[in-house]
């Protein structure tokens, strides 16, 4: 199993977005150091002052300029928001920026207000992102293509410039429910996978889900198929455990409620609303860091979290890296890199 890192560009009150952006690019290369496998950053729209990460292309070409090594992962680029076009484009750049370590993870977004922001209709949104994929692996694969769908008319052109990888990087679907996950499968591309309010059991049913599903799957058209499980779960690692509650659970906490906020609200425009989903989880943190899959505390309390991951057979552990101060967010990536060590 492998182990990577990732971040949202969390932006403390003793911060700022500039400064985070430059930290964010030294943090990659903190877990290029580490010898993790990969570093991630994903796209978040209209959070400041918590996020920063917005410009995902612009980041990772810079992540991709300071690291060698290092698979650059996004997670995830939200299709729907864009115009395919730009997308293949941008991604195939950052993919010869860093020599073909482009893993070119999607998702069809989960905020609400990013999807009023660019106009997109929340139950078309799946749709998009299936549609999006399609038009960019044909920009990415064929000389010249047209493409004629239901969101995007495109006339015959060929891209430029396309990727170093060959025919395509590796692509893969993100989401945290069964239902995103049997998207993976049908399109036979990576999955993905998260852990954020939602417990052991939960996740090892996502897992199985998509395996279960994968073959009876089919490609998009000229796409390689895919098997490969990423999971993304929150973490932080320090010496004792007080210290990762001190460094990092004022913001916790938060983005945890956003997130399940965020996600009520998904419920209700889709159709199926629950005003008390994982109300358990709100306001919580003892239950962020107890019930979840999740990677806090200290070494020698996580390696066996580690192993069990590694027991679901996943590919990939990614850990999400925010709200402690710059250097706290290095020294736990060196640690978490010195842990990664012990599943090898």
């Amino acid at each position: 199993m492998k182990v990577g890192a990732f971040t949202q560009g969390y932006v403390r009150r003793d911060s700022n977005p500039q400064q985070r952006f430059g930290e964010v690019i030294r943090e990659a290369a903190a877990a290029e150091e580490a010898g993790l496998s990969s570093f991630g950053v994903s796209e978040q729209h209209f959070k400041f002052p918590t996020n920063s990460t917005g410009p995902i292309d612009s980041l990772m070409a810079a992540v991709a300029q300071a690291t060698e090594r290092i698979d650059i992962t996004p997670g995830v680029v939200v299709l729907p928001v864009h115009h395919p076009i730009h997308t293949a484009e941008r991604w195939a750049a950052i993919d010869i920026i860093s020599n073909g370590r482009v893993r070119f993870g999607v998702g069809k977004g989960n905020t609400p207000l990013t999807a009023d922001v660019f106009g997109v209709h929340t139950p078309d949104a799946e749709a998009m992102t299936i549609e999006a994929l399609e038009i960019i692996v044909k920009a990415w694969t064929e000389e010249k293509f047209s493409f004629d769908g239901r969101f995007w008319k495109i006339p015959e052109v060929g891209l430029c410039p396309r990727p170093i990888q060959q025919p395509h990087p590796p692509l893969a679907y993100s989401g945290i429910t069964k239902e995103s996950a049997l998207v993976a499968a049908r399109l036979q591309v990576g999955m993905m996978g998260g852990a954020i309010a939602s417990d052991w059991e939960a996740l090892e049913d996502l897992i199985n889900a998509y395996r279960d599903a994968w073959d009876e799957g089919t490609p998009l058209p000229n796409a390689v198929p895919d098997k490969t499980v990423r999971v993304l779960v929150n973490g932080h690692i320090a010496s004792t455990f007080d210290q990762v509650r001190d460094e990092v659970a004022h913001g916790l906490i938060p983005y945890v409620n956003r997130v399940i906020t965020m996600k009520r609200e998904m419920l209700r425009r889709n159709g199926t609303p629950n005003p008390t989903y994982l109300e358990e989880y709100y306001d919580n943190f003892d239950a962020a860091i107890n019930l979840t899959p999740g990677m806090f505390g200290t070494p020698e309390q996580l390696l066996p979290a580690l192993k069990q991951f590694q027991a679901l057979g996943i590919d990939e552990l990614i850990v999400n890296f925010d709200f402690a101060q710059h250097d706290e967010l290095v020294q736990s990536i060196k640690l978490l890199g010195e842990l990664a060590q012990e599943v090898k």
